[in-house]
């Protein structure tokens, strides 16, 4: 299982460093400008964010669909506004049918399946990305999963057991 594994993850674009709390901040944000559509590096000044603090979580809401970028402007897309007007029931459903579309997601379900308990210790997936990842960017992008993860209630993480589990079924 070790190399098909590695073979899958080899194939993995690494997630941004931004919290689900910076990207809906971000999309409210967005969402609240009467355009719906800003310059990237105006908007940073205002919200008091560097680009490299900045640019993380506007690679997230572009990732996940919910913004696009045009031109140096962000805009909120149709589905980031459907998202800022849902409850947190139907955001944790709509973020969960985005990460199912990023391959990181679907690697990580795929492996967690074929275990009986559905469920991995955090090492082997730290492991398997640090193959073609420096070993603190590989443990980053585990702890981006994860959280991004337990708030669509995809996947879940137990800090006792130190294992990554699924949590939809």
């Amino acid at each position: 299982m070790r190399m098909e594994a590695m073979l899958s993850f080899m194939k993995v674009e690494p997630l941004p460093q931004a919290t689900v709390g910076q990207i809906i901040g971000l999309l409210e944000v967005l969402s609240d400008y009467r355009s719906k559509q800003e310059d990237l590096h105006e908007l940073a000044q205002e919200l008091q964010m560097d680009l490299d603090e900045f640019s993380p979580i506007v690679e997230a809401t572009e990732i996940l669909g919910f913004a696009e970028i045009v031109n140096g402007d962000i805009k909120l897309t149709s589905l980031g506004q459907q998202f800022v007007n849902a409850d947190i029931n139907e955001r944790k459903l709509i973020f969960k049918d985005r990460l199912k579309r990023i391959k990181l997601f679907k690697e990580l379900l795929k492996l967690l399946r074929k275990e009986e308990l559905h469920s991995l210790d955090r090492e082997i997936f730290v492991d398997e990305l640090s193959t073609h990842l420096p070993p603190e960017s590989a443990d980053r992008v585990l702890r981006v999963a994860i959280d991004w993860g337990r708030f669509a209630e995809l996947i879940g993480y137990s800090a006792d057991a130190e294992e990554v589990y699924i949590d939809e079924e």
